[in-house]
């Protein structure tokens, strides 16, 4: 640049330098502003507001039981019910879920499990309903009572776990919020460093200038510098206000979590403590019209110096004059490698739009079903296994809960079911595909598949499929502490003190007094009956009927029929310890997911412990979980076929990594010339369920199960109403109400019972 021939490039490119300087450096500061500014509007307008409605449904939820179990117990409860301000908070829980469904900020697996929430409220206001029904029955109302209250308060399942798992994700975005995290710190850091090389790039312009034109200052690069600096000094400062106003509002919502409780009151202290972010964060926008300015400076600053030069020396166009290179401040020999570069960011940004958009677009499969614990676990590791295969487009969103008709009713009426349902019974597959709600099968699963299941194992209507089971659960068991065997289990069944009996279960309490019932009319007497009963075909009052509800009776007396109302079905074997103790359970084998890892159980056949019961028989009760197409769509159809094939079931089956073998390997429904199972050296109980299947000269599908819904409701409700208070004059009543039930609903001739 010794001679005057070198200053007009030299000018030229440094003025594209500049220019694209500046907007690279403004660009950058946008960047690094915007992801501090635009967290304030989300935590103001959306974050906050979601968690404080989920607090409000939950707070509400946990007055309405508080009011509804005064109301009861007090001397107007056999008046006035549960009371007006049950109701009213009820009702305010139901608002306030609704709200959280709408605004929630812990993505679809969030949204999700608030509207199972929804449906569980549903569940829990019939329990309270049917213990306002109860009148003066103490027993059963109490009964009721319990149900709706570990409706609420179940570990994991019930409606406030489900609740603050939603919140713990809504905090944790809250968190990401708030945070300045290393993706940020680079943001800014990166709009330091090229800010601080633009103000360099600027001041030594200023020097050339004054060196070649004698001017001791430019006061448009003067100003340009003096701009660029207040930007990035007021931009830094108004960051850090907003900063520190997002943490105090996260602070306020933690500290008012654990102290009170979240409230509008936390959403207003919120909302003023961020109102001051509003014109902080406008200054987004003044930005870019700064950095506009700054550009308009250095044209006004270097233009003029440039022109000098274009008249004073004439002479023919260089490579560094023309628009290209002016506009990259390059030669013509970097040019190729200029736009390389420029090719392989655009290339690169490309691909991060385009992934972002797969991403959001990504298909979704939501899968309904009433596992919870360590079932649901081994559930969602085949429907990992679907994901991560063939179907890596699809993802599956899983929620699982024991009022499963409640929740799928009330996602059915608000027009969003899930895609597929798990349903726990062949009777409810019948009375959903009655009412149109399902897709039939024929169509979707092979035909050798629905060939191969018989019609024993497929709910059909019309002569079409509607549902298959995807898992088979052995029942007509007794389980034990293998560990501390008892010596006479014949005696110890005699007392139902020695029982685990709880009947609550949400809106299906009673189902494990069916379960009791229904095995022993199998034992008694016989697949015949059985079967004429799950049909409609046999009366609730015949002697075969009562003799069995009889037997039941006097197992469960008054003291040991209170404690079974009194507790949950979950509050089995091995989660109670010392005298009193329950020692035997009467549950199918999917309720050994539900037993500490470090306990060994076993089973023996009911037939020898059921009071005359023909302890030589071999037909057992049996029940099926069924998958049902609700929402036909191809990916719904593709998780359909998958879960009925032999790799689901291969990965259903296979060995923990935490522990030896697969204590809790489900079973599936047996097929004719499937070969036998066989089972390591660690998973000998899982053997001893194969070989009872195996051996069983008839399979009964659980009884209740086959029954319409109304049926198998009334069913449970006469479980309880009969333990209330157990003896000749309930039964009488209780069975007189259920044929009254039967005589409403037309018979039906399903196949129930058929060979292993």
């Amino acid at each position: 640049m010794s001679g005057t021939s070198g200053t007009r490039p030299y000018l030229i490119r440094r003025l594209a330098v500049l220019l694209v300087g500046t907007v690279i450096a403004c660009a950058a500061l946008l960047t690094a502003y915007y992801g501090v500014s635009r967290n304030s509007p989300a935590v103001d307008g959306r974050t906050t507001p979601a968690i404080v409605e989920v607090a409000a449904a939950e707070t509400s939820l946990e007055a309405s039981f508080t009011a509804a179990k005064a109301g009861l117990t007090g001397p107007a409860g056999p008046v006035e019910g549960a009371g007006e301000e049950y109701r009213a908070q009820l009702n305010a829980a139901n608002q306030a879920l609704e709200q959280a469904a709408m605004s929630t900020v812990a993505g679809d697996d969030g949204q999700q499990t608030l509207r199972t929430a929804s449906g569980l409220v549903s569940s829990y206001g019939y329990l309270i309903q049917q213990a306002v029904r109860s009148g003066t029955d103490g027993v059963l109302r109490d009964a009721y009572v319990a149900a709706a209250r570990s409706t609420l308060l179940r570990p994991e399942s019930g409606i406030v776990d489900r609740l603050e798992a939603v919140q713990a994700a809504q905090r944790g975005v809250l968190g990401q919020q708030v945070s300045f995290g290393w993706l940020l710190a680079l943001a800014w850091t990166v709009a330091f460093v090229l800010c601080g090389g633009l103000v360099w790039l600027l001041i030594d312009t200023q020097r050339m200038l004054r060196r070649r034109f004698r001017r001791r200052v430019n006061p448009a690069l003067a100003a340009g510098t003096a701009l660029l600096t207040a930007l990035v000094l007021s931009l830094t400062v108004l960051a850090v206000q907003i900063q520190r106003q997002l943490h105090a509002a996260a602070e306020r919502i933690e500290h008012d979590r654990t102290h009170g409780g979240i409230d509008a009151g936390t959403l207003h202290w919120v909302n003023a403590a961020l109102r001051g972010t509003q014109w902080r964060a406008a200054a987004t926008g003044w930005i870019a019209l700064t950095g506009a300015l700054i550009a308009a400076l250095v044209l006004i600053g270097l233009q003029p110096r440039i022109d000098e030069y274009r008249f004073r020396h004439q002479g023919p166009a260089r490579p560094a004059d023309s628009p290209v290179s002016a506009l990259l401040g390059v030669g013509a020999r970097t040019q190729p490698v200029t736009a390389a570069v420029l090719a392989f960011w655009l290339v690169t940004i490309g691909g991060m739009a385009y992934g972002d958009r797969q991403d959001e677009h990504r298909s979704r499969v939501t899968v309904l079903a009433s596992w919870s614990g360590p079932e649901k676990q081994r559930f969602e590791k085949v429907l990992k296994a679907f994901s991560s295969g063939t179907h890596r487009a699809i993802s599956v969103s899983y929620q699982g809960t024991t009022a499963l008709r409640e929740v799928l009713l009330s996602r059915e009426r608000t027009g969003d079911p899930p895609d597929i349902a798990i349903l726990p019974s062949r009777g409810e597959a019948a009375d959903y595909a009655a009412r149109k709600v399902l897709t039939p099968l024929d169509g979707v699963l092979p035909k050798s598949t629905l060939d191969a299941y018989g019609p024993q194992w497929t709910s059909r209507a019309g002569g079409r499929v509607y549902a298959v089971p995807v898992k088979a659960d052995l029942k007509s068991i007794a389980w034990y502490d293998a560990a501390a065997p008892p010596r006479d289990l014949t005696a110890l069944a005699a007392d139902g003190a020695h029982w685990c009996a709880g009947m609550g279960g949400d809106d299906t309490s009673g189902w494990p007094g069916t379960d009791w019932i229904e095995d022993i009319l199998l034992q008694q007497s016989g697949t015949r009956a059985y079967e004429q009963l799950a049909n409609g075909r046999l009366k609730w009052d015949s002697d075969v009927v009562a003799r069995a509800w009889r037997t039941f009776g006097s197992v469960f007396t008054a003291g040991p029929a209170r404690t079974a109302l009194a507790e949950d079905y979950t509050q089995g074997l091995f989660h109670s310890a010392g005298p009193g103790a329950c020692a035997l359970e009467h549950q199918g084998t999917f309720i050994r997911s539900g037993y500490p890892q470090d306990r060994h159980a076993d089973f023996v056949p009911t037939p020898r412990l059921l009071p005359g019961a023909d302890p030589r028989s071999t037909a057992r009760e049996v029940s099926a979980d069924y998958a049902a197409l609700l929402h036909d769509s191809p990916q719904a159809r593709e998780l359909m076929r998958f879960l009925t094939t032999d790799e689901a079931q291969r990965v259903w089956s296979e060995p923990d990594q935490d522990r030896p073998g697969n204590p809790f390997r489900p079973f599936f429904p047996f097929f004719p010339g499937r070969p036998p199972l066989s089972f390591p050296n660690d998973e000998q109980l899982n053997a001893h369920i194969d070989r009872e299947l195996r051996g069983a000269s008839a399979l009964c599908l659980d009884a209740s199960d086959s029954m319409p819904p109304r049926m198998r409701f009334a069913f449970q409700h006469g479980v309880l109403d009969y333990l209330s208070a157990p003896g000749p004059a309930k039964l009488s009543r209780v069975l007189r109400d259920l044929e009254t039930v039967r005589k409403g609903i037309a018979p039906r001739g399903d196949r129930i019972c058929g060979g292993s």
